[in-house]
């Protein structure tokens, strides 16, 4: 195993490693407090050796200088399209790379999708996919420690590098069956759609489709809900404190229904906390006040309601053709559908049509499960 602490010797590792296949990736981070993750190491295995690189000491040496001075070399790394990254359940990864050096790993493959896919035994952790593959034992203990305190233990640093030591061999395995089941390409597909929803979602931000009581609002309300989204996004990023330091999704529902015209009324809200209204009270207070004064023009359309109990029905069938499907490939029900793209397939089809295939179910599934759902939906609209 090789620590890596230093600028010069990181570059230099990433020479070698802009020239592999393959590289094995994964991160530990702390995020208690805070809105984005610190970095806290960074492990790599290239089939033959495994690497920690310390973010933390390379930082404190290269304080004020440029990110893309400093990390340059493994930003290349993570970005080489000739150098598959192998992860596994990468999304919270995704969040420390992009929040620290800028950039989503790209391309990967996902082990614990690729297990899934493969028939493994469901959604499992690394832990348990090491024992069902390759049958070892990992010790767990260091998974809830601090890992931004110097010098790291002698257990958070074994802890760390069986993270890496062992995606490489479970995914030859994994391949070889998912080329046997034919869906190896499957797969890739999935795994690049991976990183382009997740960039998708960055874009968009935490929209008010995220909001499960936001279909109550009326317009105006909606409105001073989206402003006050928006606002909340920008001062957690400003104040690096997770959303519900400030705000949680309630209380803005809450606010956005009451409308509260003074800091007065703000502090008798139910759930506020006292701080958030000496700080940002008077913000808040003014971004409703503003909304009440709003032209009507610019406020939205009410959220769709809840499904009533036909469109229930319609939908309890196209789950039922989901979980069919799944038992017929032996995965579980959400890899060949979310519920997320069901809903959003129904919506349009329910009562009338159109019937549209969503992105999300297009490529491998439209074979597999749209093409069937949009006969069913065709059978239900008629």
């Amino acid at each position: 195993m090789k620590y890596i602490d230093t600028h010069i010797d990181l570059a230099s590792a990433c020479e070698h490693w802009n020239t592999c296949n393959r590289i094995a990736l994964d991160s530990e981070f702390m995020r208690v407090d805070t809105f984005y993750p610190k970095l806290a190491l960074i492990q790599i295995n290239d089939g033959s050796e495994t690497y920690l690189v310390d973010p933390v000491r390379i930082n404190r040496a290269h304080r004020g200088e440029p990110r893309e001075e400093v990390w340059g070399p493994l930003i290349e790394v993570l970005s080489n399209q000739n150098v598959v990254k192998v992860l596994h359940s990468p999304s919270e990864d995704f969040d420390a790379f992009y929040s620290n050096l800028g950039v989503v790993p790209s391309p990967i493959i996902d082990t614990q999708w690729a297990a899934a896919m493969a028939s493994i035994d469901g959604i499992m952790g690394y832990q348990k996919l090491v024992k069902q593959l390759l049958d070892i034992d990992l010790e767990k203990g260091a998974t809830r420690s601090d890992w931004l305190q110097r010098p790291l233990t002698d257990e958070q640093i074994h802890y760390a590098a069986d993270d890496v030591e062992h995606l490489l061999e479970i995914t030859k395995r994994l391949e070889t069956q998912l080329v046997t089941q034919g869906r190896w390409t499957w797969l890739l597909e999935d795994c690049e759609r991976m990183v382009e929803d997740w960039l998708i979602g960055q874009e968009q931000g935490y929209g008010i489709e995220r909001i499960k009581k936001a279909w109550m609002l009326k317009p105006k309300q909606l409105f001073t809900l989206e402003k006050l989204l928006a606002w909340r996004e920008r001062r957690c990023r400003t104040v690096n404190k997770p959303r519900g330091h400030i705000l949680n999704d309630s209380l803005l529902v809450d606010l956005a229904m009451r409308l509260p015209t003074s800091t007065k009324q703000l502090s008798s809200i139910k759930g506020i906390r006292q701080p958030t209204v000496r700080k940002d009270g008077e913000q808040i207070v003014d971004i409703i006040q503003r909304c009440k004064e709003s032209e009507s023009s610019q406020w939205p359309e009410r959220l769709p309601r809840p499904f009533n109990q036909v469109a229930g029905e319609w939908f309890k069938d196209m789950r039922d053709l989901v979980q069919k499907k799944a038992k017929e490939l032996d995965v579980p029900p959400e890899m060949v559908a979310r519920k997320k793209s069901l809903e959003g397939m129904l919506r349009k089809a329910y009562p009338n049509g159109p019937i549209e295939i969503p992105r999300s179910l297009q490529g491998w599934r439209e074979e597999v499960i749209a093409t069937p759902l949009v006969e069913k939906l065709k059978a239900l609209v008629n």
